[in-house]
This record gives C-alpha cells, structure tokens and sequence, in this order.
C-alpha cells in the first residue's frame, strides 16, 4: 500500500510541474495544434478557399503508395524517396504554373512537405510555396472534400 501512494504522490508532483512549466513559461508550447499561430509558410483550408477559390497546385509529399490509395484531386506525387525522376515527370507542368503551389504530407508532425517545397523551391521559378497545416489529415477530416483513388 505504501508503494502506491508513492507512486500517486510522484505522478502528482510530475503532473503539476509540467503544469506549472506550461503556463510560466514564456514560449511555452501550445496544447493543441489549432492554438499555435500559424508558420510562415503555412496555410489553411480556409485560406485556400477564400484567397484562391481552391485553384491551386497540389503537391502530395506523402510515398507512392499512400499517395496510390488515396489524394487530393488533381494533386501530382513528388516525395523524398522519387525526388529527381518525380520532378522530371512533372518539370513541365511545374514550369508552367502559374498558380499557388500548396503541399501536404500526412499530418503537422511530418516534415516531408517543407523538405519538398525547399527541393522544388530552389529549383523552379515558383514564387508561391505553402504548406498545407494539418496536411492530408485535415483534408480527410473536412467535411465534403473529395478524395481520389
């Protein structure tokens, strides 16, 4: 019995300083993903529908066959594992966009979308690279998006 209240006052302890940490200091982490602002070269759904009427170029960062089962409509596949014979592919189509460029991978926690847009930015007279916030998983939670197979 004295092993479990041990424990109990120990994880009492942890739970309110991680508490007190979070609420002191100064840039403490938000404690979900929508409280965070939004990173310089992110975008919402939102965003895209009001600013460009959802006529944009997606860019699916996520692999192949992710990508394979399940997309954005219209969105092209350019990951890191295909990188250079993936640009080739779609190096025309790139070239000649002249829309907002938006990429997106699984969710917030990949990073697979900002290494893609730093790649394609370096390398194409693209002026608009943006980086869907949420990615993939906020297009699916939305309601009455379409999906292609």
């Amino acid at each position: 019995m004295k092993i479990h209240r041990e424990i109990l006052v120990l994880l009492t302890l942890t739970l309110v300083t991680a508490a007190g940490t979070h609420f002191l200091h100064p840039r403490a982490p938000a404690w979900y993903e929508v409280d965070e602002p939004l990173r310089d070269d992110e975008v919402t759904l939102q965003h895209i529908s009001q600013a460009w009427s959802n006529d944009v170029l997606w860019i699916d960062a996520r692999p192949a066959e992710m990508f394979g089962k399940a997309h954005i409509p219209g969105a092209i596949n350019i990951n890191e594992q295909g990188l250079e014979s993936q640009l080739i592919d779609n190096i025309a189509l790139l070239q000649d966009n002249r829309k907002p460029v938006v990429i997106y991978c699984d969710s917030s926690a990949c990073q697979a979308s900002r290494k893609i847009r730093d790649y394609l930015a370096q390398r194409l007279p693209i002026e608009e690279f943006h980086v869907l916030r949420g990615g993939w998983k906020t297009w699916k939670e939305a309601q009455n998006l379409p999906v292609q197979n």
